[in-house]
């Protein structure tokens, strides 16, 4: 599929194409994808409430969810190298308003996690391995507003330059693992096995393991179709997404097994913090270092912090896009769309700066003193809304089979119709699982006849939680059809074209007409 822009529709998106300069190559895509796939924020949180357990649905993750949703971007991603790549094969699957849920969940969910989870966890890294004392409540903020945007400011970068978040921010991840199991494994040799950690006994699956657990393996492997949100400044999309996704599937789930194990062997789930449990378990494995320890503190400290960083400015880098695309295309307000000369979403940087900046203040402010307890609220919160990005775009491979049965696949799901079928169910089915958990804990325990304490698990009340919880979901719902309204206006007004967005390619213009027609959508023999 021919990507070069040319100007065809005379409205604002092609002013904005022509500012996309194809600087994307394999290389970058693989490392683009791993600093996307692991970040240390939940790595204790998912060690902590899965322990052994942990491992046997990790296997399960890989086979029933890793894999079909690597084939299902594969195709989409190589077949329909559109900019905004999951917003446009939603829209293309299902409308607009469809559409604008996928992008504006995909791009809010951003500056909430950068502004809630991962400043949090940068406070807590530097109170863990550098100062005495933890900072005040003030300083805390001025950290958290730092973390905010510095992560934004290298999305605004040009994308020939900004792709090294990416490239960096993995070489950053490898050294961390490098470094930390290797202390763990010094320390293992040194002292033994810490009482209370880890034993084969703990490898038993169980069904509350799965609930507790699911939703948080599932988090630690999203980001596939990421790097597709700027396919059109991708050199050779149609081989270098499917060979990206294979690449650094394998490479991300070594690296995030590797991190938990590493983990659960020092210390055992009652010492784990939520906020601060990597910087525990490096703790807890330092004294092997001596009088070098103090000085180390700080170097790991900067490796959390740049892990922290790039994994936050890669998913603003592909989560700006997707968003900017969807207002060019009438799917949000037309200003949205708005690039810089350089090549990257500017309006929807500064919004998310000023978004992630708002977060800092209300998870310091609210959480004086018990930041842990607010921490995990904003955990759920965030890995929900992360599910919630899927809802759509695992079936639209089914649906985008059928509207466009002629159109080139580079790479397709084999095993014909039922196993595409199979892929989509499954990791569907996840998706779904990881929602209820997250924003209805207990819901599925309790059907299943096994008691839940929410306090227990959570450290407050079900009201308090769901309240939280459900008023950060609600409002991005109620906004994904504003944007959506907006921008159905705009294309009445003829601000924006019917298919300006699919303009690149006229075969998929020409497939959007036909499919006004009941036969346009018949699939062909053998296809589904």
């Amino acid at each position: 599929m021919a990507t070069d822009v040319t100007p065809v529709t005379g409205h604002a998106i092609d002013q904005e194409r022509k500012k996309l300069k194809k600087v994307l190559h394999r290389f970058d895509l693989v490392f683009f994808t791993i600093a996307a796939f692991i970040s240390l924020d939940t790595i204790a949180l998912t060690a902590a409430y899965g322990a052994g357990e942990t491992f046997v649905w990790l296997a399960f993750l890989i086979i029933v969810y890793l894999i079909p949703y690597g084939m299902i971007v594969a195709e989409m991603g190589s077949a329909f190298p559109v900019e905004g790549g999951p917003y446009a094969w939603v829209r293309m699957a299902f409308g607009r308003l469809a559409g604008s849920y996928t992008a504006i969940i995909y791009w809010l969910s951003n500056p909430v996690w950068i502004g809630g989870t991962l400043a949090a966890t940068s406070v807590a890294a530097i109170n863990v391995l550098v100062l005495d004392e933890p900072m005040s409540t003030g300083w805390s903020i001025v950290v958290g507003l730092a973390v905010v945007w510095v992560t934004v400011m290298l999305s605004m970068i040009e994308m020939k330059y900004g792709k090294w978040t990416g490239i960096i921010g993995t070489v950053v991840r490898l050294l961390t693992l490098f470094v930390f199991l290797a202390l763990v494994v010094v320390f293992l040799v040194q002292n033994g096995k810490p009482e209370g950690t880890i034993t084969t006994g703990d490898l038993k699956p169980s069904l509350l393991g799965f609930l507790a657990v699911i939703g948080l393996l599932q988090f630690m492997f999203v980001g596939f179709e990421l790097s597709s949100g700027a396919s059109e400044e991708m050199t050779d999309p149609q081989k270098d997404v499917p060979k990206m996704i294979l690449r650094s599937g394998l490479i991300a789930a070594a690296i995030s097994g590797s991190m938990i194990l590493g983990v659960l062997l020092v210390l055992d789930g009652d010492a784990l913090s939520t906020v601060a449990g990597f910087p525990d378990a490096y703790n807890a494995v330092a004294s092997v270092l001596g009088g070098a320890q103090t000085a180390f503190n700080w170097f790991i400290c900067a490796l959390i912090i740049l892990t922290i960083i790039s994994a936050g400015g890669v998913w603003q880098q592909g989560g700006v896009r997707i968003q900017a695309m969807a207002g060019l295309d009438g799917a949000a307000p037309l200003w949205f769309g708005k690039f810089s000369k350089q090549g990257t979403p500017l309006t929807m940087n500064i919004l998310s700066a000023i978004i992630g900046s708002v977060f800092v203040v209300l998870v310091f402010l609210i959480a004086e003193g018990s930041l842990a307890t607010f921490f995990g609220i904003m955990v759920s919160v965030i890995i929900s809304l992360t599910a919630m990005m899927y809802v759509f775009q695992f079936p639209a491979v089914i649906m985008l089979r059928k509207k466009y049965p002629d159109h080139p696949r580079p790479f397709r799901i084999p095993g014909g119709p039922v196993f595409l079928w199979l892929c989509v169910i499954g990791a569907e089915t996840i998706v779904i699982i990881t929602i209820i958990t997250l924003l209805w804990p207990g819901l599925l325990d309790n059907a299943l006849g096994q008691p839940y304490d929410i306090n227990y698990w959570w450290g407050v009340s079900r009201a308090y939680f769901e309240t939280v919880t459900l008023g950060i979901v609600g409002f991005f719902l109620v906004m994904a059809v504003v944007f959506w309204a907006i921008g159905k206006r705009n294309i009445k007004k003829g601000l924006v074209g019917e298919n300006d967005l699919l303009a690149i390619e006229p075969d998929l213009v020409a497939g959007e007409v036909e499919t006004a027609a009941p036969a346009a959508v018949t699939a062909a023999p053998g296809e589904v």
